[in-house]
């Protein structure tokens, strides 16, 4: 019977991670498939910017009532519904002809179908893993955005150039819905804890959000949720653009570049994490300080880097320290949060990563635009924000 269980586990495990790669392979995409895009329809480096930020304020706006949803719904069909529409927002985008259309489908593609799907699956794990496995399965799941960075780059840009961005998303559209499938046929049915973690649920829901909001913890994690996802939406989402404009690179040379930062973020998600975890209890504020200071400095000396191998490498240092600082501070809140207050302080914070999401692609457009198509300004601001959530973190008390 354990053996019975232990397979399904792993089942789900696996349909989990393979959601949560499309996820973030979705993400990146829209950074390799603006370089064709914005050639074609003759887009300025602020329009850009404005398409990479609709998706995050559709993300925003959804947070607090897709979690109503996934109480309602369950979080199987919210899972399921949540890759069938990267799916179908994927195919629509493929037929994009206007800066509104394209800004449109991405904001409905954060507002629909990105908004439940980490919540959904963080609630299947407490759902069907023993407490002294969820920290390891979630900590898998997390490592899917260094897969997605690795695999994503090498696979997304010689089928773009090959084939064009259009059918690059047609592909995107059919692995979605096989993963679709995958998820339906992994995902239990599991009625018993479903009820549950509704009624544990129901008793969060009582907690005021006027007394989550009065500790002052929360707002610092915020803001350092907000400027380390300002920088590391900001790598993901520019520097292909960075790579193929300033530095001329193919869109392949941009991809391989990118691909090694995927490869650093994963081992730095699993490896980082877990040495973390083992040797710095209760200095994770220090080490997202000294990391988020380390990453920043490597991400704006990549800048003057000519030779192509040095700045993968620096580039790839950058992406290791900023994703071990980013896994730290989410494993902050598991410390000082508890019981009803968890959830919804968990949220208030994750909302500041998002709100960072939704400034950064924006702001660096217009910072590329001021400096007539130079990206140095943009290594700047990638530089003011990885010392800000250093400095801010600082302020939090971990007791």
């Amino acid at each position: 019977m354990e053996r019975k269980e232990t397979k399904k586990r792993g089942l789900l495990l696996v349909a989990l991670f393979l959601g949560y790669t499309m996820v973030y392979i979705d993400k990146l995409s829209v950074g390799y498939s603006l370089i064709p895009i914005s050639t074609e329809f003759g887009l300025e480096p602020s329009a850009k910017g404005m398409i990479m930020s609709a998706f995050f304020l559709g993300y925003a706006i959804m947070q607090i009532p897709m979690g109503l949803v996934i109480n309602k719904v369950g979080s199987r069909v919210v899972l399921i519904g949540s890759v069938l529409g990267m799916g179908l927002f994927s195919f629509l985008f493929g037929f994009g002809t206007s800066l509104i259309m394209f800004m449109s489908l991405r904001f409905l593609t954060g507002l629909l179908a990105h908004s439940g799907y980490a919540s959904s699956a963080s609630k299947e794990v407490t759902m069907n893993f023993p407490p002294e496995k969820r920290t390891f399965a979630q900590g898998i799941l997390l490592s899917s955005s260094g897969v997605a960075g690795f695999i994503g780059p090498l696979a997304l840009s010689p089928i773009i150039t090959n084939a064009g961005w259009k059918n690059a998303y047609l592909i995107l559209t059919v692995l979605a819905v096989a993963i679709a499938i995958f998820l339906i046929i992994a995902i239990p049915r599991n009625e018993k804890a479903q009820e549950k973690a509704e009624a544990v649920a129901t008793k969060t829901d009582k907690v005021s959000i006027l007394v989550i909001w009065s500790d002052i913890r929360v707002w610092v994690l915020f803001l350092s949720s907000f400027f380390i996802n300002c920088l590391l939406y900001g790598l993901s989402s520019w520097v292909p653009s960075f790579l193929t404009g300033e530095r001329g690179l193919d869109l392949n040379g941009a991809a391989v570049i990118s691909s090694v930062g995927g490869l650093f973020m994963l081992i730095g998600s699993i490896g980082g994490s877990y040495v973390v975890g083992r040797f710095f209890q209760h200095k994770e504020k220090a080490i997202v300080a000294i990391t988020a200071v380390l990453g920043a400095i490597s991400a704006f000396g990549s800048y003057y880097i000519g030779n192509l191998v040095l700045l993968s490498i620096v580039m790839g240092l950058a992406n290791f320290f900023l994703i071990i600082s980013f896994v730290t501070m989410m494993s902050i809140p598991l410390r000082i949060f508890e019981g009803a207050k968890f959830a919804p302080s968990y949220g208030t914070l994750a909302t500041g990563g998002i709100l960072g999401g939704f400034v950064s692609p924006t702001l660096i457009g217009k910072l590329v635009e001021l400096s007539n198509g130079q990206y140095i300004s943009t290594f700047i601001f990638f530089l003011a924000v990885g010392l800000l959530t250093a400095v801010t973190i600082m302020f939090i008390k971990q007791k």
